[in-house]
């Protein structure tokens, strides 16, 4: 008498479990790239957001124009390798903000522009991401 034998399934088993995770493993992808998106989603908004900040500490202080707002945005975007699809300053030109006027910076990138899987999920392609700081203008007086 031998104990311990092994437990061999048989033929019809291992098809039900080869059925069983041919019809679970979509269900699981798709779970797994949804997180993978989210997570994609969070980070460009928290680059955006950090961008946006470094943009308006560049717009805080006195004597900043436009262009190096600008330019200090872009070079906070491309160490992700990012570019913003549009942007708003408020005031429309930041030279003509005087001391403690608010200073808004507002970055927006569509969903599309940054998604993984391009049309992966159909309902956030017309999605846009925003990174939005104010900071009051700095100076003396």
């Amino acid at each position: 008498m031998r104990i311990g034998r092994r437990f061999q399934p048989s033929p019809s088993e291992r098809g039900v479990a080869t059925v069983e995770f041919a019809v679970v493993l979509p269900l699981l992808l798709l779970i797994l790239f949804g997180i993978l998106e989210f997570g994609r989603v969070m980070m460009v908004v928290h680059i955006l957001n950090s961008a946006a900040r470094e943009g308006a500490r560049v717009a805080a202080l006195p004597g900043t124009d436009n262009d190096m707002v600008l330019a200090k945005i872009n070079q906070e975007l491309s160490g992700a390798g990012l570019t913003v699809d549009s942007y708003v300053f408020t005031p429309s030109d930041i030279s003509d903000a005087e001391r403690n006027d608010p200073v808004t910076i507002s970055l927006r990138i569509n969903y599309s522009s940054i998604a993984w899987v391009p049309g992966f999920f159909p309902g956030l392609d017309g999605m846009t991401l925003e990174g939005v700081v104010v900071m009051r203008k700095e100076g003396f007086g």
